[in-house]
């Protein structure tokens, strides 16, 4: 297929908030030959240690979950501008590249093909006509506001923070430590390098309504959950964000298509969003391969359409703070305040046949999925 990959940003990310990449993205990967180069530059995440009130309260083990069913049983800690480094150099072994400082700023369909009005980095305007639009463009999408796509929502009330930090203290090496407090957890990711980890959690209270907050107003707070023998002996990136929880009223219209954060957005908690984020370009990407080489009807797109309720239903469900990290914090704080002379309790993996499932969907009569590698 010809494409025109656009942006209007610079030029990659060089700091980042995501960080988990799942099973059945490095699945993905493996088919575009890639998945050898994430290894090599992520970490993989083989335990997650739950730790309330000053004690380790659990371990859940994450290198065999899924043992059965994919040949990637785990998390692998690998930030997005990693992961757009290395989608970036795979896209220029194919020959083709993203152009910088571009932005969508008119659309318009016609029949059989959408005309673009693009702002190119000399501040003109070029017009082009596309077969289709892969709107790929965050949060803010322009491909979902200038089809008037509604975008319904609501913000978290609490405000987040990540920062990339070296640091040694009671933290497990190499693997994932979640600190949970009464109105809040702080998450700490082991990163390539000595004592190399990232923080992200949710500011205290007290913090929250001020402009401007650096680490060092932070540090309290983690000490308090992570123990006095935290030792931060550097911070090189600091950064408070806002979330939401929305999802887009449809993820295509006509010749045009919602993907990633344009289609949803959700809380850190889970890694859903650049996992999602992928897997939503994966779907479109084969399918739509399929119908411009006319290997398949246009009825194969309609899958798109059909799946929006469902998935973005079971994001949301997903999504609940009731359903993420304080049902969590409930249950270490839980079991904080009964008494166990043992130092933690260890959560099992349920590996036997059928306890794992994949979704997949079903295509119209004469139809099959790809057997070629990706591209």
């Amino acid at each position: 297929m010809r494409t025109l990959i656009i942006d209007r940003h610079a030029g990659p990310s060089l700091q980042t908030r995501a960080l988990g990449v799942q099973a059945r993205t490095l699945e993905i990967y493996a088919q575009l030959g890639i998945v050898g180069r994430a290894l090599e530059l992520g970490k993989i995440g083989n335990g997650a240690n739950l730790w309330a009130q000053g004690r380790r309260m659990a371990r859940v083990p994450l290198g065999q979950a899924g043992k059965d069913i994919t040949p990637y049983p785990y998390i692998l800690i690998l930030g997005q501008d990693d992961n757009e480094r290395i989608m970036g150099e795979k896209l220029r072994d194919l020959g083709a590249s993203v152009q910088w400082n571009t932005e969508l700023v008119g659309l318009e369909q016609e029949p059989g093909q959408v005309a673009a009005t693009l702002r190119t980095p000399d501040g003109k305007s070029r017009k082009i006509a596309a077969a289709w639009v892969a709107g790929c463009d965050g949060a803010h999408s322009a491909v979902r506001e200038l089809n008037g796509i509604t975008f319904p929502g609501a913000p978290y009330e609490h405000v987040f923070f990540v920062a990339d930090t070296e640091a040694t203290g009671s933290m497990v090496p190499d693997e994932v430590n979640v600190y949970l407090w009464q109105e809040g957890f702080h998450l700490l990711f082991p990163m390539r390098g000595k004592d190399h980890w990232r923080i992200v959690g949710i500011l205290p209270p007290a913090l929250r309504d001020r402009h401007e907050v650096d680490f060092e107003a932070v540090i309290p707070s983690l000490r308090n959950e992570a123990g006095a023998g935290l030792s931060i002996k550097t911070c090189t990136w600091f950064s408070t964000y806002r979330i939401h929880h929305r999802s887009a009223s449809r993820l295509r219209d006509r010749r045009c298509f919602l993907l990633g954060d344009a289609a949803h957005i959700h809380s850190p908690v889970g890694a859903q969003g650049m996992n999602t984020g992928l897997q939503d370009a994966y779907n479109l990407a084969w399918k739509l391969a399929l119908v411009v080489k006319d290997r398949a009807g246009t009825e194969l797109l309609e899958l798109l359409r059909a799946r929006a309720p469902a998935d973005c239903t079971a994001a949301a469900a997903y999504d609940r703070p009731g359903i993420q990290a304080d049902r969590v914090r409930q249950l270490a704080c839980g079991a904080a305040a009964h008494e166990d002379p043992r130092p933690h309790r260890r959560v099992r993996d349920d590996t036997r046949k059928g306890a794992g499932h994949r979704v997949s969907h079903r295509l119209p009569d004469g139809h099959r999925v790809p057997q070629e590698p990706a591209v």
